[in-house]
């Protein structure tokens, strides 16, 4: 199995035979410059130097898996192809291929170059079911390789959240405190109730909310309210007073309840229920709803997990449920907690405001609070950790996850530092 993704990736590093290159004609071939490896639209690699015969050819080279690739794709009828000065080939050309000027491409096939441990690796690593293709390699890699590669990682993960998060801006018309709460209920959420913490964010905005800042029983009204989680028949008057509030502000506010189906108890730890999220999301919002000023004005870790030490009404305090009294409620936010908000919620958002402001401070504010944070548990690091790669802090294991996620389980070997170096060193 060859693809053109792997020959641009042989090409680039030179994994062939490069001592006794002759094109399709005879002509010996010498690469002075490989070139640039060009991602845009235009020929594979830009400004090259290639000697062909006794003559010195700078310019651009072309890569296909066929020769009739060439005219397929329509670089004869392409001025941006006539500086072209070596067209690449896997299987051996029909016909010679001409620019549109008419001018003929010298050819050089590939196939005939090519070191077989390179293929041999490269389609295992294709064709591995393992829970990383290169699983089996792993143990013999040099560890600088992977311990280099994980701060790009890093920023790529990064990147990718402030993707997200300038989405929001744009649905927002720049809303900082209304994205920092869409993120906050997010994360409240846990894995099973985000989308459903998000989509009542989004339906009740922090300018409502704001509205009530300092008043508990208001900010749980309209929280629990617009969840839909008041709807059925409550006997405590705790639950009962909250349903009476949120009927007067949901017609002062014009609301529209969300369905309480859309928030799930099936499976989860009490400590996870999304009434108890709630009511630790309310204590927080009624305390201050402009939590993104304070994010970006709060610089020590410990003042940061200050910031979520907040606490439920008593009500949650031997509660998990309406109307089901509980021992020994655990109604603070607890560590991991606060790790979980810290990492995807308040570092994301201190680097995409250094982006935004073009001030790399937040950016690395943003880093060395990664670096500060606990390393997470989850199924992705248990994995890597089962093969003898550990983390140390959230730095490591976000870069560890975005390898898994975005690398391993998508087969690009090829754009990965590990893989490069695996196939480099067959």
């Amino acid at each position: 199995m060859v693809t053109e993704t792997l020959l641009h990736f042989v090409w680039k590093y030179k994994l062939f035979d490069t001592g006794k290159l002759r094109t399709q004609a005879g002509e010996p071939i010498s690469i002075l410059q490989s070139g640039i490896h060009n991602f845009d639209a235009g020929p594979d690699f830009l400004n090259a130097r290639i000697k062909i015969g006794n003559t010195i050819w700078a310019g651009h080279v072309e890569l296909h898996i066929n020769d009739s690739d060439w005219e397929q794709h329509g670089h004869h009828r392409d001025s941006a192809y006539d500086t072209v000065v070596l067209h690449v080939v896997y299987n051996d050309p029909k016909k010679m291929i001409t620019n549109q000027k008419g001018e003929t491409i010298p050819t050089l096939v590939l196939r005939d170059y090519l070191e077989d441990a390179v293929l041999e690796r490269y389609n295992f690593l294709m064709q591995s079911k393992a829970w990383i293709p290169c699983e089996s390699f792993l143990p013999k890699l040099n560890p600088v390789v992977l311990s280099n590669f994980r701060e790009r990682l890093l920023i790529e993960r990064l990147e990718g959240k402030n993707n997200h998060i300038q989405a929001l801006l744009n649905q927002t018309k720049n809303d900082w405190e209304q994205v920092t709460y869409q993120m906050l209920a997010r994360y409240f959420g846990s894995s099973v109730n985000r989308e459903a913490f998000e989509s009542l964010a989004q339906s009740l905005p922090i300018s409502v909310l704001s509205k009530y800042q300092g008043d508990a029983i208001k900010i749980e009204a309209l929280l629990f309210g617009q969840s839909g989680l008041l709807d059925s028949e409550l006997l405590d008057e705790y639950p009962r007073q909250l349903r009476t509030e949120f009927n007067y502000l949901k017609r002062l506010h014009q609301l529209t309840p969300l369905h309480p189906y859309g928030f799930k108890f099936l499976r989860l730890r009490p400590s996870n229920f999304p009434t108890l999220r709630l009511a630790q999301l309310a204590a927080l919002l009624a305390e201050d709803t402009k939590l993104f000023s304070k994010i970006i004005n709060t610089s020590s870790m410990a003042a940061l997990h200050r910031l979520f030490d907040v606490k439920p009404g008593s009500y949650w305090h031997n509660h998990y449920l309406f109307d089901k009294p509980s021992e020994k409620v655990k109604w603070h936010i607890g560590k991991d907690m606060k790790n979980t908000l810290l990492i995807n919620v308040v570092a994301p958002l201190l680097f995409c405001y250094g982006k935004y402001k073009d001030e790399e401070a937040y950016c690395d504010r943003a880093m060395a609070l990664l670096e500060a944070a606990s390393a997470e548990r989850n199924s992705i690091i248990d994995g890597w950790q089962t093969l003898g790669v550990d983390c140390m802090n959230a730095a490591q294991t976000q870069s560890m996850i975005q390898l898994k996620k975005e690398y391993c389980d998508k087969h690009k070997c090829l754009h990965c530092a590990v893989g490069i170096s695996l196939l480099k060193h067959t």
